[in-house]
């Protein structure tokens, strides 16, 4: 294939993946348009050897389908491919929450913590005590953005006016619920169901302890 062969094929390969530009250009370390300057307008002529690689890698294919350079053997492996979970981390800031870096994890581990679609699936380093003991300052969790309404009890991720905060949410009639903290030093508060902004379901916790 040549240059602009190249190009519509990887434009191909996104599309059948359900990708986008946007995310894409971040998960191999450019500014969200930069995929889609490659392939709409042809700049870089090139995607440089970094960015092929870790694009090959996500989009599960040979580096040497993204470029129309003969690449030697050994760039590129017959070995297995090992399906990953590759999951945003965004930060507490809100619905407009920038994405601040991506966690890469092995399939099979990523369905023995839930059965979510990791595209719906983000994390975000809790921030605060005021859901101490259960989530410390610090810890990591995994959202499902996809279960963005109350169904049953649990911990989910509350949407304020520009910011996110984890409570604890049970339901105390059809139409009101309770956000509870789990640090006694903060008060329950009981609200109309309506003007409870889920944003998502909590998932998956990871503990971070120094160690050492």
């Amino acid at each position: 294939m040549n240059i602009e062969q190249i190009r519509t094929h990887i434009d191909d390969l996104i599309r059948k993946k359900g990708k986008n530009y946007r995310s894409l250009s971040l998960q191999i370390g450019k500014n969200e348009a930069y995929l889609h300057q490659y392939i709409n307008k042809g700049s870089p002529l090139r995607l440089p050897e970094e960015q092929r690689r870790k694009l090959a890698e996500i989009l599960d294919v040979d580096e040497q389908e993204l470029t129309d350079i003969k690449l030697p053997k050994t760039i590129f492996s017959n070995a297995p491919h090992t399906p990953t979970a590759l999951i945003e981390m965004v930060s507490f800031e809100g619905k407009n929450s920038p994405t601040i870096g991506f966690m890469s994890l092995p399939l099979t581990d990523f369905r023995n913590m839930t059965a979510s679609d990791p595209s719906s699936v983000k994390m975000l380093r809790v921030a605060g005590d005021s859901m101490s003991p259960t989530l410390k300052n610090g810890d990591y969790v995994l959202a499902d953005f996809s279960c963005n309404a109350y169904s049953t009890d649990g911990l989910y991720l509350i949407a304020g006016k520009d910011y996110y905060a984890i409570r604890r949410v049970q339901q105390i009639s059809p139409s009101e619920l309770m956000l509870i903290s789990d640090n006694a030093n903060y008060k329950p508060v009981s609200l109309s169901a309506k003007k409870v902004d889920v944003a998502a379901k909590v998932v998956f916790c990871f503990k971070a302890e120094k160690i050492g």
